[in-house]
């Protein structure tokens, strides 16, 4: 659905969006979800700009959709609907999996080639135990304790030679001699932990309204450290004597730091049939102020990040807004659909378009969409989907000239677009329209039953059937019938 589930939590997923919607589920759940095939591909306009040509740039890789799996216990007697006021679950996921890797060859006009290598693995996984409680009738609240890792790993190997003319004295392909060679290969490796809460409220409203709201407060650092290699050769042999730089650094237990940013969550779902649900979402998230992953770094003057000249390190971010909505159908007993439309926009702050010394965060908007089908019998559930993301925006452009590298302007703002496709497969599917439905006829059983035992005349008990249900009697779970039941 898109992610519209502050207002909905009808899996376990409400330990991450809603957790006062954990009372609603079932009794006892176990529930996960995997990946099955992914490709994100970005393609950059004028990536590189070398001596005799600029090349675009496209990035092709395999991302994994990041694994989740919760299980849920509920707390305390149940009542005569096997309702209990509270329920604890713990969980496992990942909100981040990305791996990158390239080879950026760069020609020049003496027919030698420069090369970019790289490879890149950034993950942030988090374990969580959360419990909601149903404080009134209609009224839940929930907490959330997330413990966070990040983990990012960094290499990076640079080849570079300027001027130079060809040496005869040395065998095919061409050799060179008076040229200038600069190499570089950094190695980067850091952890972060971070502690945060996501405090969760829900009305239930009626028999087919909810309203919930999530408020994350900013993450509190609890430790992390970083480890960086670096080595550096650059020899100019145009001049006589060649002057020449060497340097290398290697350093551990440095600081390190990936901050998480104030969240609120504003939702609401409505039952428009028993077989239908929609649901939809309001996404703020705060900014961050200037900062690094690294603490107290230092740097060679005149030269790009050792830490790797194509690792963004800056963790400043913008105040950012997003909206996604999304609808669950019933298509026939055991088969259901869920449908979703969100939008994911940058965070990343505003930045001149002017070449600067240093890589900084790309800038892309992102809009999306969502479907899974399902099937569930006999409280076992299995779906599939496919989601899709769309995005443009500006990214960074690398120059290699040597004279836009000697001036600290190796770096440019260029367009990029962005895809991501991903097929999932899910342990479990919601089913709230269903059991919805099921109270609702419940109740019309019950107010037949009570109707049919008082000493009314038949023509006041015709009457009496029009009068509404009384609200919040309601268990709106995804699995919520009797224990038993489908």
């Amino acid at each position: 659905m898109a992610a519209a589930f502050t207002g909905y939590a009808a899996d376990g997923a409400a330990i991450w969006f809603n957790p006062a919607g954990l009372p609603l589920l079932e009794p006892r759940l176990l529930q996960g979800s995997l990946s099955l095939s992914a490709l994100r591909r970005l393609d950059i306009e004028d990536a590189v700009v070398g001596p005799v040509s600029t090349e675009d740039f496209e990035i092709t890789s395999s991302p994994t959709l990041p694994p989740f799996a919760v299980a849920s216990f509920a707390l305390g007697k149940p009542d005569a609907k096997g309702r209990t006021a509270a329920q604890i679950a713990i969980s496992a996921f990942q909100t981040y999996n990305e791996e990158l890797s390239g080879d950026i060859q760069v020609p020049d006009q003496l027919g030698r080639t420069n090369s970019i290598q790289f490879d890149q693995i950034d993950r942030i996984t988090y374990f969580g135990a959360g419990i909601g409680w149903r404080a009134l009738k209609n009224f839940l609240v929930g907490l959330t304790v997330l413990a966070s890792n990040r983990r990012l790993s960094h290499n990076e190997t640079i080849s570079f030679a300027f001027g130079g003319t060809p040496s005869p004295d040395l065998p095919s392909p061409p050799n060179y001699e008076n040229a200038r060679q600069v190499n570089r290969n950094t190695q980067f490796d850091m952890n972060a932990w971070y502690l945060s809460f996501r405090i969760g409220l829900m009305q239930l409203i009626g028999e087919r309204w909810r309203v919930g709201l999530m408020f994350q407060p900013p993450g509190v650092r609890v430790g992390g450290k970083a480890d960086l290699r670096f080595e550096l050769s650059d020899v100019d042999a145009r001049f006589e004597p060649a002057p020449s730089e060497s340097f290398f650094f290697e350093e551990n237990g440095f600081d390190s730091n990936s901050p998480i940013p104030w969240e609120l969550r504003l939702g609401a779902s409505y039952v428009i049939s028993r077989r239908v649900v929609v649901a939809a979402d309001l996404q703020l998230v705060g900014p961050v102020g200037e900062g690094s992953l690294i603490e107290n770094l230092p740097q060679i003057e005149g030269r790009m990040n050792i830490s790797g000249a194509l690792l963004q390190t800056s963790t400043k971010a913008d105040f950012v807004w997003n909206v996604s909505v999304g609808t669950e159908i019933e298509v026939t007993r055991w088969l259901f659909a869920r449908f979703g439309f969100l939008t994911d926009r940058s965070s990343a702050p505003s930045v001149s378009d002017e070449p600067t010394d240093r890589i900084q965060q790309a800038s892309v908007d992102r809009y999306g969409f969502s479907v899974s089908v399902g099937g569930h019998k006999d409280t076992r559930g299995l779906s599939v989907g496919f989601s899709g993301l769309f995005g443009s925006g500006t990214g960074n452009g690398i120059d290699v000239r040597e004279e836009s590298i000697a001036a600290g302007l190796g770096f440019r703002r260029v367009p990029v677009k962005e895809r991501i496709f991903i097929i999932s497969i899910g342990g479990d599917v919601g089913k709230t329209a269903e059991v919805i439905g099921e109270e609702l006829e419940r109740e019309d059983d019950e107010q037949r039953e009570e109707e049919e035992a008082s000493p009314q005349s038949v023509e006041e008990q015709s009457v009496d059937k029009s009068v509404p249900l009384e609200q919040g009697t309601l268990d709106m779970s995804p699995l919520g019938a009797e224990e038993g039941q489908p």
